[in-house]
């Protein structure tokens, strides 16, 4: 699934950026929020939008709504639903899905984030924070999105939960042909788990691109006032203050064989 943006006005800006088709995007800056408005569409403007190519118009707008799952930074449990199972199935009474078998699409939605059908009756309360934010991942599933957008990805997560959560993401992508939409100000986070990231600034694209390479552009990033990724930052000092011919890299481990290298 392809989106791109095109002349697109909201908020009386002119938004351009693209959703490239099977990858995990990272937005950051400020305003976040309108954009969480815009890809999902609750809010129009005016400018055009493809999808695939085709575009997006009054006719055929609710068509798009359905193929987007949108997961909140935290957890929304509706009055009087006590268990994982009544969440699940509110969930699909909510957004009108259309499910033969909803106990067996229940289960499957749980399975694919690693979690077995004893929690179908656990209490919401009972459940941990990490827990928690993994059910979400589930019930995103639930209506067979091939897009899902992601408020500060892995808040709550610890380590361990965090690359759970992102193994759980590149099988999406890569199994199941679903685009990821990660919205963070975290910028450790989406430099290690993005492939392309788009940077938003006074509600405008001011960069996007492989996240390998835009990352690289320290100087332009500091300019308009966003964190340096920390590993960044030590590469880009490295180089400039010590004159160290290393590179740019995602990994650790790929800068210390550079120095051993280099050094």
């Amino acid at each position: 699934m392809e989106i791109k943006f095109t002349n697109y006005l909201y908020n009386e800006k002119e938004i351009n950026f693209t959703i490239e088709h099977k990858t995990i995007t990272g937005i950051t800056g400020t305003s976040l929020t309108d954009y969480i408005e815009i890809l999902t569409q609750r809010k129009h403007g005016k400018g055009t939008i493809l999808v695939n190519e085709e575009k997006i118009t009054k006719e055929n707008i609710k068509n798009y709504q359905k193929r987007i799952s949108f997961i909140p930074n935290l957890l929304v449990i509706p009055k009087y639903v006590l268990t994982v199972n009544e969440l699940m199935k509110q969930t699909i009474k909510q957004n009108n899905l259309i499910i033969k078998d909803y106990s067996k699409k229940i289960r499957d939605s749980l399975k694919i984030v690693g979690l077995d059908e004893s929690y179908l009756e656990r209490t919401l309360q009972t459940l941990s924070q990490s827990e928690k934010k993994i059910l979400q991942y589930a019930l995103s599933l639930i209506s067979n999105p091939e897009l899902i957008i992601v408020e500060e990805p892995f808040k709550f997560l610890d380590n361990k939960n965090e690359k759970k959560i992102f193994m759980l993401l590149q099988r999406l992508k890569e199994q199941f042909n679903i685009n990821i939409v990660l919205l963070s100000t975290d910028q450790n986070t989406l430099h290690k788990y993005t492939d392309n990231m788009i940077f938003i600034k006074n509600n405008q694209v001011i960069l996007e691109g492989p996240t390998t390479e835009v990352y690289q552009r320290v100087d332009f990033l500091k300019k308009n006032k966003f964190l340096i990724p920390e590993i960044i930052e030590f590469t880009y000092l490295a180089k400039k203050k010590k004159s160290v011919k290393i590179d740019y890299h995602k990994d650790i481990r790929d800068i210390i064989k550079d120095i051993y290298k280099h050094v």
